[in-house]
């Protein structure tokens, strides 16, 4: 049966301003008036606020369409058939095309489901800015719940707003992959936008479950105005997909700018944290590992990145979960752009947070040009290191053993530490006169615990340390 019809129908109420974004401004995307013109190929970028007034489209004044239950045949939405009002819950089973100037309102309560887990499904907006013309899609409503891809749904959005979703607490625009809770699978990328806006969200603007991604070359992101106290970030996603990133992002009025890494995996996808103007927040322990054993799990962290770490159980990062199960961290800042790691609280203090801790073997690994602040936290770890018995520290490296080689040289170099709790700056785990000083051209600042750097533990009768246990660098 068809899912729409043409007829009167009571509206919520619809107000579009004509407002038109010149390709020829020089304003940066996320500002209040103007565009980016295109040169060499790119698109020109309007304003998110001329994107979500409805740019140069008139506004709709036909009986308009209304759209509900299940979509099995292939539909398009045109800007002569609007306001098209989504008045139930819509499955979408079949390629559902949204024309440029169509509005889409959306009641409240009601959710727009691209495919599933099982059956495929396709959301296409295809909004334009030609010519100086911009003539987007618009999807709204007062409040609505979501607009979430399925891991076998697929969503190509261009030049499209979409405000007031994100009601039932999952976020305004959700893509679902394959490795939903604790289960590993494909990264799904699943998510294409280009010059999209999510407005006033009532939770997440975006939320990336389960490995779902973004496609390949989606560009300008905009999350204004969202969040709520359960749910305040911008955007959440599982660390696996991060790299998948839009290239421009703008967050912006939201309660709070940035990006909300959580997950319930002891492991993760080789990744990249890309640096995209916006802070990572970490809820929960971050496992640089994979799910079985083979190669070591790869974490790169570009430049420039700000990771904050919330001060729930277990609250860090561990590389490697056993020798079958190694992992890699690269975080290699600049003096520019250093990478920082820091409390995620607003109000932040010494021992907010646990430590990076690595507990395999750690060829590979590398922090350089890097700020560890208000680390320390209580870890429940002792004896690892030749100092303060409690090894409560902003980094430990745990249990390398006489028979594992020490690197040539330190793998944390020009680092500062400060503000940190706990007994010990960083915890050296070798038990072996070899182990590597990391105190080398780190920076150890006035807020930090005496010891600074722990000893390497010795080899012989029970844990023996030259001067006894408060031997330190």
């Amino acid at each position: 049966m068809p899912s729409s019809r043409v007829g009167p129908v009571a509206l919520l109420p619809l107000v579009f301003t004509v407002a038109v974004a010149c390709d020829d401004a020089t304003s940066t995307p996320g500002s209040s008036s103007g565009a980016t013109g295109s040169s060499g190929g790119s698109p020109a970028v309007p304003t998110p606020d001329a994107i979500v007034a409805g740019g140069a489209c008139p506004t709709p004044s036909g009986g308009g369409t209304d759209h509900g239950g299940t979509v099995s045949a292939d539909e398009t939405w045109t800007a002569a058939g609007s306001p098209h009002r989504v008045t139930s819950s819509l499955d979408i089973r079949a390629t559902v095309t949204i024309e440029a100037c169509a509005f889409v309102e959306v009641s409240a309560g009601s959710t727009i489901s691209v495919g599933s887990a099982s059956a495929t499904g396709s959301l296409v907006a295809k909004g334009t800015f030609e010519g100086g013309e911009l003539r987007p899609v618009v999807l709204r409503g007062a409040p609505w719940q979501t607009l979430v891809v399925e891991a076998k749904g697929t969503a190509s959005l261009t030049l499209t707003a979409v405000v007031g979703s994100g009601a039932g607490g999952l976020g305004a625009l959700v893509a679902r992959g394959v490795a939903g809770g604790t289960n590993a699978g494909a990264i799904t990328r699943n998510l294409a936008v280009d010059r999209v806006v999510v407005q006033d969200s009532a939770g997440f603007g975006v939320n990336l479950d389960g490995w779902a991604a973004f496609a390949e070359g989606s560009d300008n992101l905009w999350i204004r105005g969202g969040g709520t106290d359960a749910a305040p970030s911008a955007m959440r996603l599982e660390v696996g997909v991060a790299s998948t990133l839009p290239k421009t992002m703008v967050f912006s009025g939201n309660a709070r700018d940035e990006i909300l890494i959580q997950s319930s995996k002891a492991f993760i996808a080789d990744d990249t944290l890309v640096a995209r103007g916006v802070p990572y927040r970490a809820k929960g322990p971050i496992y640089v590992a994979r799910e079985a054993d083979g190669p070591a799990a790869t974490l790169t962290i570009e430049p420039g990145v700000t990771l904050g770490f919330d001060d729930s159980a277990g609250s860090g990062m561990v590389v490697g979960s056993s020798a079958a199960r190694p992992g890699v961290l690269v975080a290699e800042g600049t003096a520019e752009a250093p990478i920082v790691f820091t409390s995620g609280k607003t109000t932040k203090a010494p021992g907010d947070w646990t430590n990076i801790s690595f507990r395999t073997p750690i060829s590979g690994n590398r922090i350089a040009n890097a700020r560890f602040e208000y680390a320390g936290a209580a870890s429940g770890t002792n004896s690892f290191g030749c100092g303060p018995r409690a090894n409560d520290a902003a980094v430990i490296v745990f249990g390398q053993g006489a028979d594992q080689a020490a690197p040539a040289s330190p793998f944390i170099t020009s680092t500062t530490f400060d503000q940190i709790g706990g007994t010990t700056v960083i915890v050296s785990g070798w038990v072996d006169d070899a182990g590597p000083n990391f105190t080398g051209d780190n920076v150890f600042g006035s807020a930090t615990p005496s010891c600074k750097v722990s000893k390497p533990r010795r080899t012989g009768a029970g844990d023996v340390c030259d001067g006894g246990r408060t031997t330190c660098w």
